[in-house]
């Protein structure tokens, strides 16, 4: 199937851009987790922790991340086509309207503080009742200070100006790590909470300089009779109830966690961060790179650049995520155990890396899915389409409520895991399944058979990296970190150089075209990679 490759100087620096400092991102979030996991273990403080996270999470989420963005790039992106001053207007007036909604929430959700804690965490009793809702209280000041920064994230988008972007959230974590190590000593758990504050607000803070530079001018002013006012509104509605979807599903998480005793909330979103470093690197930066280049080539009614573009896109986050996923559950134990597990005297147990590692080895079932799921949302968005996002979201909520009730009383712990895989799996399901009655034939032979092959060089890798864990591990002493690091070094090594190896053999372009890159980077960096390289040609 011939599909025609757009041109990738844009789209691939954008998404080289926001991958690299996505990447850092996380390993700063796993560095996080690791100083959390150090200091606290898989236990009462951190459960409360994670639980406190979800009203504000609830309703910055719902307002902002995921939402904002699509409805706004493209009537914004219309406007600045035209005249930059009316583009300026328009941003100003959503801004305000904006921020008033997000302080009325905030300003709610502080006054039922107690009620709302009961509600996310209706298993808490005592002490992690109390921490949760200390957490809860601080942790409310984030929103507002998020929205700020999200406007102008999605501003700079627009002018596809993404650095800034993407370092904000490597700023956001180091505050949050500076918040365990020196300001817990000082104000106790609170001091875990002023950290995300302190970070929130340095997340917007570096982003403001450049969207004045690039000649961004605020007005208080509300011009509600603006057509593109009315129809980022309309645009923005269903979005908000899509987005609930992902929200209510994080709740009952929450909810359906809090019963299941100390540590189980801990463990479901170690695990949860765990698989997000690739989440983030592979499939939410193509699809933040894409979707204001979707969106363009909507305005310009060019729907087999379009389709293009989608099917192209599609091929390269499982080209990553589909080895990602097979090699992260056959070292999943370790993965987890070098982590979370670092240091002598860290307070995480072996019981609590059995079910971080179960519950990570759940998740590698749907990592997939949960990679094409922002990419082919998206492109609903940039079609203009909101409303199926909001039926499937919807949908999704039902069985995700149904599926969470009887995996955890029958799996307990990992039936949380469990139930999250099943409901992203039907969720990109009913994507699929609309975006072809939407847009017809997307290049289908082109994806069925590059995903194959994908597939079958997985398969090889993730066997070549099973086989591997059992040859190592009677060379090194598995007791020490060392030992763990040395097995699970070589195993993934292993495992990927079978990728390479079976892609190049099947003729997979992508597999070619990261050799070729790999190959050039050998020739800068020096003669014994590029022999190394060369080998595979």
């Amino acid at each position: 199937m011939n599909v025609k490759t757009f041109p990738n100087n844009q789209i691939g620096m954008a998404t080289i851009i926001i991958a690299a400092f996505s990447l850092l991102a996380k390993i700063l979030g796993l560095v996080r987790d690791a100083v959390f996991s150090h200091q606290f273990g898989a236990g009462i403080m951190i459960d409360a922790y994670f639980a406190a996270f979800r009203v504000p999470d609830f309703i910055y989420n719902l307002l902002i991340l995921g939402t904002f963005s699509v409805a706004f790039i493209p009537v914004f992106s219309e406007y600045l086509l035209k005249d930059q001053r009316d583009a300026n207007r328009l941003a100003s007036s959503i801004i305000n309207v904006t921020l008033l909604m997000m302080l009325v929430l905030i300003a709610l959700a502080f006054i039922l503080i107690t009620p709302l804690t009961h509600a996310i965490a209706p298993g808490f009793r005592g002490e992690s009742f109390e921490l949760t809702r200390l957490f809860t209280k601080i942790f409310l000041l984030s929103p507002l200070i998020l929205t700020l920064s999200s406007i102008v994230s999605s501003m700079l988008n627009t002018y596809k100006r993404f650095a800034l972007v993407a370092i904000a959230p490597v700023v956001y974590n180091l505050s949050i790590i500076a918040g365990v190590i020196w300001l817990y000593p000082i104000f106790g758990p609170a001091g875990l909470a002023y950290g995300v504050v302190i970070g929130a607000f340095l997340h917007f803070i570096i982003q403001v300089p450049q969207i004045f530079a690039l000649g961004f001018r605020y007005s208080l002013k509300i011009v509600s009779s603006d057509e593109g006012f009315r129809k980022f509104w309309k645009l923005y509605w269903p979005r908000i109830f899509s987005m609930g979807t992902e929200q209510v599903t994080a709740l009952i998480v929450s909810v359906f966690g809090s019963f299941l005793g100390a540590g189980a909330l801990a463990a479901f979103y170690y695990a949860n961060n765990l698989q997000s470093v690739f989440l983030g690197v592979f499939a939410f930066s193509f699809a933040i790179a894409i979707f204001p280049i979707l969106s363009d080539l909507f305005n310009q009614k060019a729907e087999r650049e379009f389709k293009d573009v989608l099917a192209q896109t599609t091929i390269q986050i499982l080209f990553f995520i589909i080895p990602i996923s097979i090699l992260m559950l056959v070292l999943r134990a370790q993965i987890v155990r070098l982590v979370l597990g670092i240091g002598q005297a860290t307070n995480f147990s072996f019981t609590d890396t059995k079910m971080v590692a179960q519950a990570l080895g759940l998740f590698c079932v749907s990592l997939f899915a949960q990679s094409l799921i922002p990419l082919f949302t998206r492109a609903f968005y940039a079609l203009q389409n909101t409303i199926i996002p909001v039926v499937i979201g919807l949908v999704t909520i039902g069985s995700n409520i149904v599926i969470t009730y009887y995996f955890t009383r029958v799996f307990g712990i990992a039936g949380m895991a469990l139930s999250f895989s099943a409901t992203n799996l039907i969720n990109l399901t009913l994507l699929i399944i609309k975006l072809h009655h939407k847009l017809g034939n997307i290049h289908d032979q082109y994806l069925i058979a590059n995903t194959l092959k994908i597939s079958i060089a997985s398969l090889v890798a993730g066997a070549g990296a099973y086989m591997s864990l059992y040859m190592v591990a009677p060379m090194v002493n598995m007791q020490t970190y060392i030992g763990v690091l040395i097995q699970a070094s070589v195993a993934a090594l292993v495992g990927i150089l079978a990728y390479l190896g079976v892609g190049w053999l099947l003729d997979l372009a992508e597999t070619r075209d990261l050799v070729k890159l790999l190959r050039m980077t050998g020739h800068k960096i020096g003669r014994p990679l590029n022999i190394i390289f060369n080998w595979w040609s």
